[in-house]
């Protein structure tokens, strides 16, 4: 039996609006009409709901509940459900999503299947096959996968930015190598193909992914410099004791190159080891060039002219002048 309550409302109606509340909690306040529909509305309750200004309509069949702080996020969603079925977001909105290093949220950017025009302001729509093998779901809100929007992005922006997402998915197991190659021959030729075989060309095997983004500037200013690549994550043992992994060395030159982020000093142990560490490498005559952010930022020349020094002859203490 329903009860009616002096509001007009009844139990059976307030049942459902517990429901939908706890459903749209998890999307940001979002749902659309076959969603409502489906947890016990009808088309007379939807109209009242509208009438009250209990639920505010963005697009036909895409509401929220009123009331419910707005966020890119719920934009992003909202112009996904509205682009309807097969949609997703992507590009620079699906890195944000997936938290590749260097975007936050950016531009509201969905990918439709071709030949569908969804009417959306402020969205930035791109109209390309998105197979299900390249869309998946993160927070409620539906998005290309970490290797489809690493080849998306690498269509839209420069080398620089997809290297460092590149790299940041593939210390993170988001992509792998195999993955990405696999599916740039599925998708054959398009923009970007040729940026992202270029880039993972250096990166097959997972020694060869440099650990964080400035380790990822360093190796770039070094290749448009011309200086020698060196070795990432290399191990400097003492007989047969490991001393220390370096992010990056030149063995033959007894090298070494920390590219050093403020983690670095983020407490007095971390800093009294790194002493000792330093003290051992000297000992073993090893020499250490500490490449920090503001280096690589504000004296790329300086951190270039400091490296190429070290590498020459010369530049090695006990050899001839």
């Amino acid at each position: 039996m329903t009860v009616a309550y002096r509001n007009g409302t009844s139990a059976t109606h307030e049942a459902f609006d517990v429901r939908l509340a706890r459903f749209a909690a998890r999307r940001y306040g979002v749902f659309t009409f076959e969603e409502a529909i489906r947890l016990g509305a009808t088309q007379r309750v939807i109209a009242r709901r509208l009438a009250a200004g209990r639920w505010t309509r963005f697009h036909r069949g895409v509401y929220s509940l009123s009331g419910v702080p707005g966020s890119w996020r719920q934009s992003l969603l909202v112009a996904c459900l509205a682009a309807g079925a097969g949609a997703g977001s992507s590009h620079r909105a699906a890195a944000p999503l997936w938290r590749l290093a260097g975007f936050e949220s950016g531009p509201l950017e969905i990918t439709v299947p071709r030949g569908r025009r969804p009417r959306l302001s402020h969205v930035r729509v791109h109209h390309l096959a998105l197979p299900a093998v390249d869309l998946t779901v993160v927070d409620a809100i539906p998005v290309t996968t970490p290797v489809r929007t690493l080849l998306d992005l690498a269509a839209v922006l420069p080398t620089d930015g997809v290297e460092e997402a590149l790299d940041d998915a593939l210390r993170r197991g988001l992509v792998t190598v195999r993955r990405l190659r696999w599916r740039l021959e599925e998708l054959g030729r398009r923009p970007g193909v040729t940026t992202m075989r270029r880039l993972i060309e250096t990166r097959s095997h997972p020694a060869e992914t440099p650990e964080s983004i400035l380790e990822t500037r360093f190796l770039r200013l070094l290749r448009r410099r011309g200086l020698p690549e060196p070795i990432a994550q290399y191990r400097i043992r003492d007989g047969g004791r490991l001393v220390a992994i370096v992010d990056f060395a030149y063995p033959e030159r007894m090298l070494a190159v920390e590219v050093d982020g403020y983690r670095w000093h983020s407490s007095r142990i971390r800093w009294q080891d790194d002493l000792r560490r330093r003290s051992e490498l000297a000992r073993l005559g090893w020499r250490v060039i500490h490449v920090t952010a503001d280096d690589l930022k504000h004296r790329p020349e300086q951190t270039v002219a400091l490296i190429a020094r070290a590498l020459t002859p010369q530049g090695r203490r006990g050899d001839a002048p």
